[in-house]
């Protein structure tokens, strides 16, 4: 016989056991205790024979009548009410006299539509207010989302000045995008703030402003900045690691000073863009949305030869500075950007590249393929190469089939390619050749994934073409996708 002891829903047991089995399957009820219901463990444990049933009967009427729920430690009680929708957490103080403030001590407030929801006639703004007023403790994570509209934002205000008291860590907050929220100062004091996500608000940095000394998160949308409070914000958080920068406005020329940076993304109409000095930077996109005229004059500037009086982009001056790049993303009108007035753009070996996006890539445009050729000559472990097309003809320069020429093969680093995607295809004859070239030249490609845009024409000519080509790789297989 065997002595054992259990704890079960906080009582503790000692019996004497039959047999290394019995002990087994108390372990396991002990460890679901809470899981199941504790009429059915009691049942269970009864079918054992030798099991002590007068002391399972006295137990179990004492489990009965015991409130499980005021014995849980406060560390567990805590941690429930943090998963909770900060409503529902609320209406846990009439379980028993226990929890009845426990929610008060919570260190992450959420404040959206998933987690209040209100009827008309309340205001999200005046919840807060009784939950802060109530709230005692730090509060690491707070996040606000305006989505009924706010018409005053004086209470905002006082939440961040009672915030930056409380050792914030987390703080997200969106409003209209009709209208910018002015941020008040006593933001930047909030020093051990770690995440930042602010969507509709406008940047001032005061004199003061010594930086944000553990920021590693800044996600920022709908922003209104200066060039100067920007590259000042960024080289003032020295511990930054992603930066998420969207729809901006009084920003034109970016410059971006963080050592530490490891992912940027960056989608609006600026003007150019610097990194300095990002040496980690290991998974970069950039979008550009910009004035279609001005491209159209640049082309035309390209096609006559007047490129002299062009300035190469600041972006491209610096391509060294990110020779730790993993993941690579130019979108929208990205590719223009960077070629205008040049007709070559050269970047240097990526030793680290992996996965490569492109979009709006016109296949006829001289511009774009030597981009593209540039790239697949200096990125010797790229695995993955992913191309949104947008061929016009109406653009066509000199045919690319002398840019992907088999012969020439040699001198492209195809080895470790392993899938290919290419969407939105028109069938023009330089799609279909690169298709050629990539089939025939990557030696362990395993997928190629092709889908034509809706209005292609002679789509199954063009499909019965790309089944005919030579695979260097025995492994590689063609999807076609709807």
């Amino acid at each position: 016989m065997a002595a054992g002891c259990w704890l079960l829903a906080g009582c503790s047991i000692s019996v004497a056991f039959p047999s290394s089995l019995a002990w087994l399957f108390v372990s396991c009820c002990c460890s679901l205790a809470f899981l199941i219901p504790l009429s059915l463990a009691v049942r269970v444990l009864l079918l054992f024979p030798g099991f002590p049933d007068s002391l399972v009967v006295r137990q179990r009427c004492k489990f009965e009548m015991e409130d499980r729920i005021s014995t849980l430690p406060s560390n567990i009680i805590e941690l429930i009410l943090m998963y909770l929708p900060i409503a529902e957490a609320v209406r846990t103080s009439i379980l028993s006299s226990r929890w009845r403030y426990q929610w008060c001590t919570i260190p992450h407030l959420i404040f959206d539509k998933q987690s209040v929801s209100l009827p008309v006639k309340y205001k999200l703004e005046n919840v807060v207010d009784q939950v802060l007023l109530l709230h005692s403790g730090p509060i690491h994570k707070f996040a606000f989302d305006a989505y009924s509209g706010i018409k005053d934002v004086a209470p905002v205000d006082r939440w961040l000045v009672f915030l930056s008291r409380n050792y914030l860590k987390e703080l997200a907050l969106k409003f209209c995008a009709s209208s910018l929220y002015k941020l008040p100062t006593a933001l930047y004091s909030c020093q051990a703030i770690v995440s930042l996500d602010l969507h509709d608000c406008e940047f001032k940095l005061p004199r003061s402003f010594n930086g944000f000394s553990c920021l590693t998160i800044l996600l920022l949308e709908n922003i209104s900045i200066s060039e100067s409070d920007f590259a000042s914000l960024i080289s003032k958080c020295p511990l930054l690691r992603k930066l998420v920068f969207i729809d901006f406005y009084c920003c034109c020329r970016l410059k971006l000073n963080a050592p530490r940076l490891q992912e940027l993304v960056v989608e609006g109409v600026f003007a150019d863009i610097y990194l300095e000095n990002t040496p980690n930077l290991a998974s970069l996109s950039l979008g550009l949305e910009d004035d279609d005229e001005e491209l159209e004059n640049e082309d035309e500037e390209f096609e006559n030869g007047d490129t002299e009086n062009e300035e190469e982009c600041d972006f491209n001056k610096c391509l060294t500075n990110i020779l730790k790049i993993e993941k690579l993303e130019l979108q929208q009108n990205f590719l223009d950007f960077m070629t205008r007035g040049q007709a070559f753009v050269r970047f240097p070996i990526y030793n680290c590249l992996k996965k490569v996006f492109l979009s709006c890539f016109n296949f006829e445009d001289l511009k774009h393929v030597m981009v593209l050729q540039s790239l697949l000559q200096n990125t010797p472990v790229l695995n993955e190469l992913e191309i949104e097309a947008d061929s016009d003809e109406s653009i066509a320069t000199i045919p690319t089939s002398s840019f992907f020429d088999k012969k020439e093969s040699g001198s492209f680093c195809l080895e470790q390619i392993r899938t290919v995607r290419l969407a939105e295809l028109v069938g023009v004859r330089a799609e279909v050749e690169f298709i050629e070239f990539i089939l025939s030249g990557a030696s362990r490609l395993e997928s190629l994934f092709i889908k034509l845009d809706g209005e292609a024409p002679d789509e199954i000519k063009v499909y019965k073409e790309i089944m005919r080509f030579r695979r260097a790789s025995s492994r590689a297989e063609i999807v076609i996708l709807d």
